[in-house]
């Protein structure tokens, strides 16, 4: 009952508190820590963020449900002026890389065994995957230079700067055809579609800047790049971990935190748009991406906690729409699940298969007999 008061006024104050969950998401390590330094038992305690993640927050979704209240219209310019939703986000900017260098000390400093130390790094991932590349996404896309600096400065601290060009230059605009690697097609399981966007990404990212600067008639340099500057940052981070940690398993921390962040964005993706494809045009574009083209879920608990990546549709339709204000629309498709139970789905792909392709069919069949709406421009 608290919890949904919290989140489900149907003021002017749409969600207002609810979004103050993002102080939960950065807690685990921290229990791990408290908890480990009081009871003993590292190991076991080093695997809470991943239980409390993907299993904990699962089972709040089932408890609490779902919501599909938008934002009233006449509430709409005074939540899209306010200086509180702007705030949260930007407070997960200090907080995210605070935690993460402290979390190099830990591993250097806490008496892990090897299960307890591979889990303290998954931990760190999950957390840099939630409060560092998720709120990134949301920050990249706003107009203002503090919110692109802190999107970026995020995205460093889990060594994917270049997301930051990738994800607005490259993924919103292919996204649901087969140019975009961040797209997974009907049948893909999820450790290939891992491997695709890795070995793909990064390279286009500095492709498409390239690109970019050109046609507005610059030149091109990689090392004077922002996708550059972004890894620049990264090992700057990477150095404060072996500083901190005093040697090289500060290295070993930062890489593997990194890595599992990473990885825990392109699961998301593979969720996102998983078998959800646009029609292509007699002149070879694609139709106009709408609230179709995308993987919804209004599963209370995890958007709040996701800031509502969950409303991804309305996301590709207005990128830059703040958080707040993102819609649900009955004709998206919906997932069963939260993201938090769709990470751990997709990771088995046969039950994934089993579930979401029967989905994919009953969405897309009725999609390709209806008239094609042109791509914008």
């Amino acid at each position: 009952m608290l919890w949904r008061v919290l989140t489900r006024s149907k003021t002017t104050d749409h969600h207002r508190w609810g979004y103050l969950v993002f102080l939960l998401a950065a807690a685990p390590p921290v229990v791990t820590w408290g908890s480990a330094s009081r009871w003993g038992h590292w190991d076991s305690w080093a695997w809470y963020t991943p239980l409390m993640y993907f299993v904990l927050i699962p089972l709040a979704d089932l408890v609490v449900g779902t919501d599909t209240l938008n934002p009233a219209a006449q509430d709409v310019p005074r939540l899209e002026r306010s200086w509180y939703f702007a705030a949260l986000p930007l407070l997960c900017v200090p907080l995210q890389i605070g935690l993460m260098l402290w979390g190099a000390h830990v591993f250097a400093t806490a008496p892990f065994g090897p299960l307890g130390a591979l889990g303290w790094v998954v931990s760190m991932g999950c957390l840099g995957g939630v409060l560092g590349i998720n709120v990134a996404h949301e920050l990249i896309h706003k107009p203002t230079r503090a919110e692109q600096w802190g999107g970026g400065l995020l995205l460093a601290s889990v060594l994917y700067g270049s997301f930051k060009i990738e994800h607005i230059y490259g993924h919103h605009v292919d996204v649901a055809t087969p140019r975009d690697n961040s797209t997974a097609y009907r049948g893909e399981h999820v450790y290939h579609f891992i491997g695709r966007a890795l070995r793909h990404n990064v390279p286009r990212a500095f492709e498409l800047e390239r690109r970019h600067t050109l046609r507005r008639g610059g030149r091109w340099r990689w090392w004077r790049s922002e996708v550059s500057l972004w890894f620049a940052c990264s090992a700057v981070f990477c150095a404060l971990c072996v500083w901190i940690a005093g040697g090289w398993l500060g290295a070993v921390y930062f890489a593997g935190q990194a890595f599992i962040a990473v990885c825990l964005l392109e699961i998301i993706n593979y969720v996102e748009h998983y078998g959800l494809m646009r029609r292509q045009l007699p002149d070879g574009r694609y139709e106009r991406v709408d609230p179709k083209h995308s993987w919804n879920s209004d599963f209370l608990v995890t958007n709040m906690f996701l800031f509502h990546l969950q409303r991804h549709s309305d996301h590709h339709a207005h990128a830059a729409r703040r958080y707040q204000l993102l819609r649900h629309f009955d004709e998206s498709p919906q997932l069963p699940f939260g993201y938090a139970a769709a990470v751990v789905v997709a990771l088995c792909p046969p039950l994934w298969r089993r579930l979401m392709d029967p989905r994919v069919d009953r969405h897309m069949e009725p999609l390709r007999r209806q008239p094609i709406q042109p791509a914008a421009g």
